[in-house]
């Protein structure tokens, strides 16, 4: 009886859906045991599946058929695995729709995609979405995300696919900020978006980042700057930070420099990328130790730690020097 069932659920489940050719096809490799039962099947024991370009590991697992008597659903349990060619997934369960191509992953999810190069991105989360055919991505719920240099912990994160290659993630915090770390600055917000072409980082609503000014020295051996915006961009190629207040100045703490305007711009030199100088733009106001500066536009010299303004038509800076 047993084997009539098995031999039954094969030609079951190798019968190609409709509109799709033979090539996929929702196939069983290995089972310990199957059992067919009206509208589902069940299976256990070391479950090997083949659907499309994937491989579906699992040691329990649930079909579930529509009024055709097709394949609609199905879901693996106690920690299940789906290999793809360019990702894979895992997690407690997994449920794959088969009408819409969708994977839904709950409980310990861990996935791992790859870029244009083939470096990974590593992601955990409590939930996971992922499209069959490399559409956008979702997580949610405690996730963790590593990609080379880059880690961030957030609420919620969405990939945005091209061309079936991920080229952008979304970091949404909504109990806590989104937080990112590299190699040369820490970065809290409410979002954060992170562009894996160019590794180049945008940041919005209550944004905090410190950032070590010199890439070639160890953090420990200098300051860092401290900088409070509602918009922040970092350019990783060349190095330069840009921020913006909307609803709030620009705050920006550097050793004894401390300046607010509307504007800021942390500019590096092109060929050894030390920083050279910040660009305090509209209504900035930068004061040091012994002076204060204010003016349409101030800027604070890296080298010799000076503060000069440059002004326009009409608008003299205003310079306080506090006596000693």
């Amino acid at each position: 009886m047993k084997k009539y069932i098995l031999i039954f659920a094969m030609l079951f489940l190798l019968t190609p859906l409709k509109g799709r050719t033979a090539s996929e096809e929702f196939e069983i490799k290995h089972a310990d045991s199957l059992e067919a039962d009206g509208a589902q099947i069940n299976v256990q024991g070391n479950i090997l599946i083949k659907y499309k370009d994937a491989v579906i590991e699992a040691p329990e697992g649930r079909i579930n058929t529509n009024q055709e008597g097709k394949p609609d659903n199905a879901l693996f349990y106690s920690r299940a695995k789906i290999k793809l060619k360019d990702r894979k997934i895992e997690a407690d369960k997994i449920t794959v729709s088969i009408q819409d191509e969708t994977i839904y992953a709950e409980g310990n999810t861990s996935s791992e995609l790859k870029d244009k190069n083939n470096n990974l991105i590593t992601i955990t989360s409590d939930h996971q979405e992922l499209h069959w055919n490399g559409e956008n991505a979702n997580a949610k719920g405690n996730i963790k995300t590593t990609y080379q240099d880059t880690k961030v912990i957030s609420d919620e994160a969405k990939i945005i696919y091209k061309n079936k290659k991920p080229q952008q993630v979304i970091f949404t915090g909504s109990t806590k900020p989104a937080y990112m770390e590299q190699e040369n600055h820490k970065t809290l917000a409410k979002e954060l978006i992170f562009d894996i072409n160019t590794n180049d980082i945008y940041a919005k609503g209550e944004v905090t980042s410190v950032i070590w000014p010199y890439k070639t020295k160890p953090k420990n051996k200098q300051n860092p700057i401290s900088l409070n915006t509602d918009e922040l961009f970092i350019d990783h190629k060349t190095g330069e930070v840009s921020a913006k207040g909307n609803l709030s100045r620009v705050k920006i703490t550097y050793e004894d420099t401390k300046g607010e305007s509307n504007e800021a711009l942390l500019l590096r030199d092109e060929e050894n990328k030390k920083p050279e100088k910040i660009i305090f733009k509209g209504n900035a106001n930068v004061s040091q130790a012994d002076k204060e500066l204010s003016s349409e536009e101030v800027v604070f010299n890296f080298n010799d730690k000076k503060l000069t303004s440059n002004t326009i038509t009409n608008k003299r800076p205003k310079t306080l020097i506090f006596k000693k």
